[in-house]
């Protein structure tokens, strides 16, 4: 080869190199006589080599083009499909059963877990509905008196499981899921993939009581331990919970879509925040004593009452109020609407959020809190739908028109003619922990003004002046059937013994250190019939050593059996002999 190394020259000689060996190995004229004859074991024993291209290979001594790096397209996520359930052949002779539509998946334990709380809170309201009806039954007053006897407390207990196992079954042969199990797209099949019957769906709820001891720690091993997430009752009933997905394009892309900000969502929190109490204290306040059970019924509700805020808004249109107004939506972590799991399952973990989940939410990456994490939720910042902004209005109207009427309630605990605080007002809610009024409170809602009383009459001429030292120190109604079965529910009925009992101070004294008082007791029914009209019909002498004293006083009222339902007016006049004073107070109950 020549010396000089330039490229052209570096193309020439690589040519004259190639031709030589094309004339060696491969010569044109086949027929020529100087043709060497060489043997197969010669011709491998040559020493040379032949380089060769095809159309996609750059000749030698060309330039080789320049690679072009392209980036590649970016495509939507799409989320993977489902897993298929593995589904046993039919029974032979079996009769055919309408197979499910549409795509279906084992339903997850999370999502279980969400229905399985929807169909708690059923249970809890069929709880007192089962206890309201053996009120009825029995003629009681309440469910702490139901409860006195153990055997009326286990049958209240009985029949409510009873009355959960057959909702059970009910709704799941005939609609294939419960509401807790509609709420989270869940359903209730066979292994071969028939709609289940009532023999299976029987079988695996009669099973419950196997699955749910020791905290449903039997339920979890038995489905995690399942390839089907079955648990003991299913594998027994040969059955599956499956979940159905949705089949259509995600409605935010999270490529092109930023996150919400941490900012924006606490302020967000806060509207929303405000919204959910004012619920809550409007519907606290449309309690009322006169129906013990149901406003504990009410006051029970009140924290699934503010989870149902939140994940009813946000399963519906995908927001709530405070988020539509700073244009926030909450959607699931491949960009579809929240479900009826993925809603209250983030929202379960809103108190618990209050106190670490916004402060974890600044060091996350996706700005998810905890219930987002156990959710796979996602915040973006993007305008909602117009449903959304329609439902909000509705949320926001309806959550004040609640507000108003608690308030606008006369017998709502802040009135202050009601007598009682808001924490001592509580009490009057709760079963056996009805207290007293303030001293000189009058009644909760008084009845309209009618004209004024006759006066009762008096075995002895009535002190002129009326005293300003005389109290009312203590006061409260019970009742009951007899008086060693005395009860304090604020609740009466026809035939009923009524209670009454109230301390007095502020009396005096004479020379002998006696106190000397009286009463008079005058009773009108709601249509204002004097039932009971008894001057002097308590008359107290009693030598008094303390330097406060109080003096107790107890009336009994009966109540006829055909009494008429409504408010009772109770008129009582106390009389302080000594200093020939008296003392006049009016107080109401309500007959059921």
């Amino acid at each position: 080869m020549p010396d000089s190394a330039g490229p052209d020259n570096f193309g020439t000689s690589t040519r004259r190199y190639l031709d030589t060996c094309l004339k060696e190995f491969m010569p044109l004229n086949w027929d020529d006589d100087d043709e060497e004859e060489l043997t197969e074991i010669e011709f491998k024993k040559r020493s040379s080599r032949v380089v060769v291209h095809d159309e996609n290979t750059t000749p030698m001594g060309e330039p080789l083009p320049a690679a072009r790096r392209e980036v590649p397209r970016e495509l939507p996520y799409q989320p993977p499909p489902p897993q298929p359930v593995v589904l046993k052949e039919p029974r032979p002779g079996a009769a055919p059963r309408p197979q499910p539509a549409g795509a279906y998946s084992p339903a997850p334990l999370r999502d279980r877990f969400a229905a399985f709380l929807v169909d708690s809170l059923v249970a809890f309201y069929a709880y007192f509905l089962v206890g309201y009806g053996l009120l009825k039954f029995f003629g009681m007053p309440g469910i702490a008196t139901l409860h006195l006897g153990r055997g009326r407390f286990l049958m209240h207990v009985g029949i409510t499981l009873l009355v959960v196992f057959f909702y059970y079954v009910t709704m799941e042969s005939v609609f294939g899921a419960t509401l807790g199990k509609l709420f989270c797209r869940l359903r209730v099949i066979e292994e071969s993939g028939q709609a289940a019957s009532l023999g299976n769906v029987f079988i695996r709820n009669f099973l419950r009581i196997v699955d749910y001891p020791l905290f449903f720690l039997i339920a979890v091993i038995a489905m995690e331990s399942s390839p089907l997430n079955q648990r003991l009752g299913d594998r027994a009933a040969k059955t599956i919970v499956i979940k159905k997905t949705r089949r259509y394009v995600p409605a935010v892309d999270l490529g092109h879509t930023p996150l919400a900000s941490t900012l924006s969502r606490i302020f967000a929190e806060c509207l929303d925040l405000v919204l959910s109490l004012l619920l809550i204290y409007g519907t606290f306040l449309l309690m009322r004593p006169s129906r013990p059970l149901l406003s504990y019924v009410v006051l029970l509700s009140l924290p699934a009452l503010f989870v149902a805020y939140y994940t009813v808004l946000e399963f519906l249109t995908g927001t709530t109020p405070g988020k539509a107004l700073f244009k926030r939506q909450v959607v699931l972590d491949h960009g579809e609407p929240p479900d009826g799991t993925g809603a209250l399952i983030r929202n379960l973990f809103r108190p618990l959020d209050y106190f670490l989940g916004y402060p974890l939410m600044t060091l996350s990456r996706r700005k998810q809190r905890l219930g987002d994490m156990a959710a796979d939720t996602l915040v973006v910042a993007k305008p909602p739908a117009q449903k959304a902004w329609f439902g909000s209005a509705i949320a926001v109207a309806l959550v004040l028109a609640i507000a108003y009427f608690g308030f606008r309630n006369p017998n709502n605990l802040i009135r202050a003619q009601y007598g009682l605080g808001p924490i001592e007002g509580l009490k009057v809610f709760l079963p056996g922990a009805r207290p007293a009024p303030k001293p000189g409170a009058p009644a909760p809602a008084p009845a309209a003004p009618k004209a004024a009383p006759a006066k009762p009459k008096s075995a002895a001429p009535l002190p002129a002046s009326t005293s300003d030292k005389l109290n009312l120190a203590e006061f409260y109604f019970a009742t009951g059937p007899a008086p060693g079965q005395i009860r304090k529910d604020g609740v009466f009925r026809s035939g009923d013994l009524v209670f009454v009992f109230f301390k007095v101070q502020g009396f005096q004294l004479n020379e002998q250190q006696e106190a000397s008082i009286a009463e008079d007791l005058r009773v009108e029914d709601p249509e204002g019939k004097v039932l009971v009209d008894q001057p002097r019909v308590v008359e107290l002498v009693k030598v008094v050593k303390e330097t406060n004293p109080s003096m107790l006083f107890a009336n009994q009222i009966k109540l006829p059996k055909d009494a008429p339902v409504g408010k009772y007016r109770a008129v009582f006049t106390v009389y302080d002999k000594v200093a020939e004073t008296q003392f006049s107070f009016e107080k109401s109950f309500e007959l059921q």
